[in-house]
């Protein structure tokens, strides 16, 4: 049984592979990983006696063989060389005798293909009358390789994109290339999962198994994972706290609210207000209830439900590209695909709801505030919006810094252990909405640099909402002309001056690359600005034909649509060139970073203005029709909730899965099921009580029932209260309409 191990060990290093990036959480105080627990059970002595004793024994050697990589891996001519062996039957082998206990330990190792060693050869084997019916695979030459030149210029591009794609995730590390190197394995790595005594060190039992045969080689234990490698942290004893106090309290709402309205039969009117504020009975009746508003602009709901679905599939899709494909090769030739460009475009997506948070900054307050009264209430204006939202943002937060983390287990947690790693340690960066500026590369629930952006774009929007407050539009679009002008202006020089690359996953450039382009283009405030202005502009459009009928001549909508459809396809289109791997045109990068996100904003706006004012035919119908009022109520929880599934349920992939368009787009379907349900209870259980908190604490606290139908109050500080409320960029609007 030993050889049969040693040679496994030693056939298994000439197989070629596509990397597969880990990096272990650096360590804190606050690891979401025990590391010392990986050093205190390391001893050589017992490794030794260990390891001999299972060589002695076959039945134990068995269990450690079955539990470790497959040699050769599956799909290798399509570029997977990863074996993740069996995780969970690795943790579970505890075996006891009198004097030793073997408890399994899981490591995975990553080999360079590009290094000094000197590769043994192999004798002939000898027989194994105890397993007769292995059959040994052929030991390809040293200096050959499974893949021709194409494929091998396929693993290489699949590499670049893979590492962008982590960058996308989260990851904070590069692995350097050697592209000066000959050799056409510069950069690759060979990933395998060991399962080995808990007492040994990976390299230490690689060496003691092939008789010191690999002791030049360079092997890099990437991680390694024990069953009981959780470790309590302060963020848990908080979580269980908090959460039980406010799943008790719900309990007790609730329970006074049935017994009020429907066992004693009472008018839930004249309930007492912070009684019910946590009942779930209250919540999901008021969540499902849309009162009617002439001056909603109805087909936003559609366009922010889209947009999140855009989003959603978008990482379905990445986060498959980043670390559990089992063809690579065929990952490259989607990825280069015309007819892939609904997924390689998704990232533009996000411009949409910059856009929007533009529009409704406008719309919802230019006809209830002065200017007088936005300066002097200004604190108000953002003291609303910061309670607004932090809510499920600092749930999502503990929830990604706790219980996450102890939901499930598998050999890709280490991609979760970091997010849980970084949430315990960047938390306050997170909730002060600067995360984007301080830390961008190890962001705590690494998708809300969008929230950070937003939210120092509504802490800047005075600097011209103030002018628009005005009665005087000349007045106005000067502020909002000059705004842009600033923007474009900013953000042509900025992209000019760093020539950036610009497809967010790049094929044509270095790692080295992509990171600089995601810290310092794509989650920063200036190139987000010019769709939030442009934002503005149309709501002040708006606003300034709020209530009024806008009559256009037919031939000038059919133009404005058909101009609005080829400038967003152009927009989607240029993916497909600066995705290309021989994609190398600077110029042209420069021109794409300044004007993509400023032309597809003002498409949407148009797209807005046209439905809301009867010009929008099917495509108005389509994104009026009730459901989408739900999901637009959803979408802000949905958006900050559905990237940690995401990764919680790629992290439980036992082996890499075959990638392919379907069984990505049935994944997609799961995604957002989860990410709608969790939304919904996050909504119902945090979102409203905290909502109904805010309005009695800064209204005055609750009141009995009015007797009468209560007005819109018209004074100007009170009206501004309700505006600063209801504002919002994100797709629940409608609902905080509903609670003014």
């Amino acid at each position: 049984m030993f050889i049969f191990w040693k040679y496994t060990v030693i056939s298994a290093l000439y197989v070629l592979s596509a990397h597969a990036y880990v990096e272990p959480v650096t360590p804190t105080s606050n690891n979401a990983l025990d590391l010392n627990l990986y050093e205190e059970v390391i001893d050589l002595e017992e490794c030794d006696r260990q390891v001999a004793y299972i060589v002695a024994n076959t039945g134990l050697m068995i269990r450690f063989i079955d539990a470790s990589f497959r040699f050769p891996p599956r799909s290798i001519l399509k570029g997977n060389t990863r074996d993740t062996g069996n995780y969970f039957q690795c943790l579970d082998i505890k075996h006891q005798t009198e004097d030793m206990e073997i408890i399994g330990k899981y490591s995975v190792v990553q080999i360079p293909l590009q290094q000094d060693f000197e590769w043994p050869s192999l004798p002939e084997l000898p027989s194994l009358p105890d397993l007769p019916e292995i059959t040994w695979p052929i030991i390809p030459n040293p200096n050959a390789t499974y893949f021709n030149d194409e494929q091998l210029l396929g693993l290489n591009i699949y590499e670049r994109a893979r590492q962008g794609a982590q960058l996308m995730l989260g990851s904070d590390t590069l692995r350097s290339e050697e592209s000066e190197s000959v050799s056409p394995l510069a950069g690759m790595q060979f990933e395998l999962a060991f399962c080995i005594p808990k007492v040994c060190p990976m390299k230490y039992a690689l060496d003691v198994l092939t008789s010191n045969a690999t002791a030049s080689l360079v092997v890099n234990e990437a991680f390694v994972r024990l069953s009981n490698d959780k470790t309590w942290v302060a963020a848990d004893y908080v979580a269980v706290v908090l959460f039980s106090i406010v799943g008790c309290i719900t309990v007790l709402s609730t329970m006074y609210d049935i017994r009020h309205t429907i066992i004693l039969k009472r008018d839930p009117k004249k309930a007492n207000k912070m009684c019910t504020t946590f009942s779930l009975y209250t919540n999901t009746n008021n969540f499902f209830i849309f009162p009617s508003n002439p001056n909603a602009i109805t087909c936003l709901d559609g366009i922010r439900s889209f947009a999140m679905m855009w989003v959603i599939v978008g990482h379905t899709f990445v986060t498959q590209l980043s670390y559990i494909p089992e063809n690579p090769l065929d990952i490259v030739e989607f990825i280069r695909s015309f007819w892939n460009l609904w997924i390689t475009s998704a990232t533009i997506t996000v411009d949409t709801f910059f856009m929007i948070s533009g529009l409704l900054v406008v719309y919802t307050t230019a006809a209830k505030v002065s200017r007088m009264s936005l300066i002097r209430k200004l604190h108000l204006f953002y003291l609303h919006r910061l309670l607004r939202m932090w809510p499920i943002l600092a749930a999502m937060v503990l929830i990604q810094a706790s219980f996450l983390h102890r939901t499930t287990d598998g050999p890709y947690w280490d991609v979760v252990a970091k997010n849980v790693n970084d949430c315990r340690v960047y938390w306050w960066s997170t909730l002060l909405f600067v995360q984007n500026w301080v830390n961008p590369m190890n962001m705590c629930l690494s998708h809300t640099w969008y929230l950070a952006i937003d939210m120092q774009l509504h802490v800047a929007s005075p600097l011209v909402l103030f002018w628009i407050l005005g009665q005087r539009s000349r007045i106005a679009w000067s502020a909002l002309i000059a705004a842009l002008a600033v923007a474009l202006s900013g953000t042509t020089a900025y992209n000019f001056v760093n020539n950036f690359q610009s497809a967010v996953v790049s094929l044509a450039r270095t790692p080295e690359d992509q990171q600089q382009f995601l810290m310092y283009y794509y989650v920063q405030t200036l190139n987000r600005i010019s769709p939030f202005i442009i934002g503005l502009m149309i709501g002040y459009i708006l606003h300034l034909y709020r209530g009024k009928t806008v009559r256009m001549h037919w031939l000038f909508a059919i133009l404005g649509w058909l101009i609005a459809f080829v400038a967003s396809f152009l927009v989607m289109f240029a993916t497909y060139f600066n995705i290309q791997p021989d994609w190398d045109n600077q110029l042209a990068d420069n021109f794409i970073n300044s004007s993509i996100r400023p032309v597809w904003a003002a498409c949407i706006a148009w797209m807005v203005f046209a439905c809301h004012h009867g010009y929008g035919g099917p495509i108005n119908w389509l994104l009026s029709i009730h459901v989408f009022k739900i999901l637009g109520r959803l979408s802000y929880a949905m958006y900050i909730i559905h990237y940690q599934l995401i990764f919680l349920i790629n992290a439980t992939t036992l082996q890499p899965i075959y990638f392919a368009v379907n069984l990505s787009m049935y994944r997609f379907l799961i995604d957002f099921s989860l990410a709608a349900i969790g939304a919904f209870l996050l909504t119902i259980t945090i979102d409203f009580p905290c909502s109904n908190m805010i309005k009695m604490l800064l209204g005055g606290g609750p009141r009995p029932p009015p007797k009468e139908v209560p007005t819109i109050p018209k004074e100007p500080e009170m009206a501004f209260k309700a505006v600063s409320v209801v504002e919002n960029s994100y797709p629940d609007d409608d609902l905080k309409k509903t609670r003014i």
